[in-house]
């Protein structure tokens, strides 16, 4: 796996989960209001070598690595629509941590995962609920020239 290919993971598992991805490089809590209701941002944090010694399979031309990335869901809150929008929000994490955890995908075949815990905050005035939580990929980085 590559650093691009774990991103193109992360993305297409949420993108199966039925999340919307936002357009804007800076995130969900930056997107235009007409595409943050339901909609997901992967943001690359650090990468580099895991805590395990070695490269793990000494056959292998590679460098075993952690990569994180910090994803957010962005939910739409309306006025009289009571619990709706956190109530969908929690529907949404619980589904992406399943598509995201699901066996023999491009994510999980090649790496390992560990997710951070949930935050939600309430942005633009309340008007947003973001769901932010970070998600650790840890696989055999190529190094084959």
């Amino acid at each position: 796996m590559t650093p691009n290919g774990a991103l193109t993971a992360v993305i297409a598992r949420l993108t199966a989960a039925s999340l919307v991805q936002a357009r804007s490089p800076l995130g969900v809590p930056n997107a235009s209001s007409q595409r943050i209701s339901r909609s997901f941002s992967v943001q690359p944090g650090s990468i580099g070598p895991s805590g395990s010694p070695g490269r793990g399979k000494p056959n292998v031309a590679g460098l075993r690595v952690t990569q994180n990335f910090s994803i957010s869901l962005g939910h739409q809150l309306k006025p009289g629509d009571g619990q709706e929008a956190p109530s969908q929000a929690l529907q949404d994490y619980h589904t992406a941590i399943k598509y995201l955890s699901a066996n023999n995908t491009s994510l999980t075949q090649q790496g390992a995962i560990i997710f951070g815990a949930a935050s939600h905050t309430y942005e633009g005035g309340g008007a947003f609920l973001v769901t932010r939580f970070s998600l650790s990929v840890t696989y055999e980085m190529s190094l084959v020239i």
